[in-house]
């Protein structure tokens, strides 16, 4: 049976069954902020109670962006200002983080909860403003804003009126800081609009009294509740398995609490008036016909899966424009996705003429899956794909997995079936690589290495980390710059053998990667350009490869201009012992490289400086490799090259 490879669309379509239930956060939109010449501020009042130790930053709506440097920390006052070299002139959200020491005052509780790493509170702002308050309120609102894809002013202020009008009509503004609240007994509420926002959250915190971090839970239930503009105890059109409070009653049960907290915190007079109870609303159904008026085009509000019909997604090129009658391997994916403990079966989907997994290279799709993820700002945790059967015909696949966006968690639980009725023909170029079966040494490792420049003319800097990763099945993945955890750059998966060494070639940027091993692992990745030019070498911190110098080691009689003593000795160390008055021990040396496998002046060459500007002692050896012919010792750095010719051997040598 012919092995075929899986591509891209698989990692498109994962993306897309999320994406068709959560909205579209258009991260295509690459505008930076205008703004203004003078140094502001900007202070920043996380609320459940008062939240200690949390870091707070900043975020362009349009595309997703954290503002450059726009960061802080609440501390112990609970107050994180943020200095910007300019104000902000474009919606822009504030992300509360939690984690580390981060802890809030549980107003129902009476205590300090500690504020979990999964936690992301968010007020999202319309214009720029010196003060701002993210609260339960204003996390509702912004997962409405956020889930809808609005990016406008209008579309902004309009959906936190809303919140305002339906949960706090005696606010003028939810995102206004509240006071901060951080005492179980002895609390008086200031009787202004910090008091009375105060008074709410707490009264919200109180209907979450059933949990063990009620104001977190109830902040959780809300924005699931609200996914769908409403409050109603719902998701969609299933109900809650284990809801904190009763929908039909919810306006009840929290102007109620509103009233018993206030008499707690001293505001007694005329709470009807003061909190506008008789204005809050039932439910948020109005927000359905409000959103109707804006331009948001045709987006799915409803967070339940099932966006995908069946066909869609992905298909054939051919002219029957990926009908499912088509020739071709097909695949089924059918499942269901679990949102707020409610269960609900997705549209089975059924895609033609795609090709099928490599069915002994599973790590290679989980991983694939794993970065798209990464590059879409998704959480995705517990990811497991396993093979559940493989035949001549069939291969079937059990995927699961939790994304964690927006404050909502989904967990899914799909099959994944290929049907095996043609063969994969749209890359005649894979069969390149069929025959060819990486090492164990190579196989689901990866290996974290830095790029030492040779010539110039490659896109790696000196000095650069590159993680390679490499699949059972032969694909190579690369990611140039593994400290920024977004996921791999790139994957090559042609892999040839050229002598002992695994070959991959970049058509598109002209590249080669050269891959030697030893019986024990990796030992460089050179790279090459098309016309077989040495860019640099890929190799291991601290990675000497001793045992190419020690294999050699013994007393050669040299001959050449500038040196004196007429013998070069090698030690069984690695030491080297070039001329009198210049030796190195092998703790000098800083990296060896294998160049052996050029065509021309095959060499070992031994830095023991930085660079190649630095101190090199350069092994020149025979076509076959087996012998050394010429010993260079240079100082580019110092206009130091002197190179001698090898007339003899003394085995056994003990130098250095």
């Amino acid at each position: 049976m012919k092995i075929y490879k899986l591509r891209n669309w698989l990692v498109i379509l994962s993306v897309f069954i999320l994406a068709s239930c959560l909205g579209d956060d258009d991260d295509n939109n690459t505008t930076t902020p205008d703004q203004t010449a003078q140094t502001t501020e900007i202070k920043v009042s996380p609320a459940l109670g008062l939240t200690k130790n949390a870091a707070v930053r900043l975020v362009l709506l349009a595309n997703n962006t954290p503002v450059e440097g726009a960061t802080g920390n609440t501390g112990e006052t609970g107050v994180a200002t943020i200095t910007l070299n300019s104000a902000i002139a474009e919606p822009f959200i504030v992300e509360v983080l939690g984690g580390g020491d981060a802890e809030y005052f549980d107003e129902a509780k009476g205590t300090f909860l500690s504020l979990p790493a999964d936690t992301t509170l968010r007020a999202v702002l319309s214009a720029f403003k010196s003060e701002v308050g993210v609260t339960t309120l204003t996390e509702i609102a912004a997962t409405a804003i956020l889930n809808t894809g609005a990016t406008s002013a209008e579309a902004i202020n309009l959906v936190n009126e809303q919140v305002r009008i339906a949960l706090a009509p005696a606010l003028t503004d939810i995102t206004a800081p509240p006071q901060l609240i951080d005492a179980a007994s002895g609390v008086t509420a200031s009787n202004d609009q910090a008091g009375i926002y105060a008074v709410s959250l707490a009264a919200l915190a109180q209907m979450g009294s059933s949990s063990s971090s009620p104001a977190l839970a109830i902040v959780d239930a809300l924005r699931a509740d609200f996914l769908d503009l409403t409050i109603d105890g719902k998701v969609g059109d299933k109900a809650f398995e284990s809801p904190l409070y009763n929908a039909s009653t919810f306006i009840s049960e929290y102007t109620s609490a509103i009233e018993a907290y206030a008499q707690q915190v001293g505001l007694t007079t005329d709470l009807n008036t003061t909190f506008s109870l008789d204005n809050i609303k039932k439910t948020l159904e109005g927000l359905n016909d409000i959103f109707a008026s804006l331009d948001l085009g045709s987006l799915n509000l409803d967070f339940v899966p099932g966006g995908l019909t069946p066909g869609s997604g992905g298909g054939s090129d051919d002219d029957d424009g990926g009908n499912n009658d088509a020739q071709g391997n097909v695949l089924t994916i059918t499942g269901s996705a679990t949102v707020a403990g409610v269960s609900n079966p997705i549209t089975e989907i059924k895609i033609a003429n795609v090709p099928a997994p490599d069915p002994n290279d599973l790590e290679t799709i989980k991983k694939q899956i794993e970065d798209s993820f990464v590059k879409q700002n998704l959480t995705v945790n517990d990811l497991v794909f396993e093979l559940v059967s493989s035949s001549d015909t069939k291969i079937v696949v059990s995927v699961r997995y939790s994304v964690t966006t927006q404050g909502v968690t989904a967990s899914y639980d799909l099959t994944y079936t290929w049907t095996l009725t043609g063969k994969d023909d749209d890359d005649d170029d894979d069969d390149m690589g069929d025959d060819v079966m990486l090492p164990d040494v190579l196989k689901g490792k990866s290996f974290d290495l830095v790029f030492n420049l040779t010539q110039s003319g490659s896109s790696y800097a000196d000095g650069q980390k590159v993680k390679f990763t490499f699949s059972s099945s032969g694909m190579m993945f690369i990611d140039t710059d593994p400290e920024a955890n977004n996921g791999d750059d790139m994957s090559l998966d042609d892999v040839m053998m050229e002598g002992t060494e695994y070959v991959y070639k970049d058509e598109q940027k002209g590249f080669v990667y050269r891959v030697s091993v030893t019986p024990t692992g990796l030992n460089e990745i050179n790279l090459f350009t098309m016309e077989k030019v040495l860019l640099g070498s890929f190799v291991a911190e601290g990675m000497t490869n001793l045992a190419l110098v020690t294999a050699r080691a013994g007393e050669y009689t040299v001959t050449g201009a500038g040196h004196s003593r007429g013998t070069v000795i090698i030690g069984a160390d690695g030491a080297i012992d070039f001329d009198t008055g210049t030796s190195f021990a092998p703790s000098d040396i800083v990296a060896i490289f294998d160049r052996t496998n050029l065509e021309q002046e095959k060499r070992i060459q031994i830095n023991y400086g930085a660079d190649d500007d630095g101190p090199v002692i350069n092994l020149f050896l025979s076509v076959d490799a087996s012998a050394i012919t010429s010993i260079q010792y240079r100082i580019r750095s110092e206009d130091v090259d002197v190179m001698v010719t090898v007339e003899g051997t003394v085995t056994g040598g003990g130098g250095g």
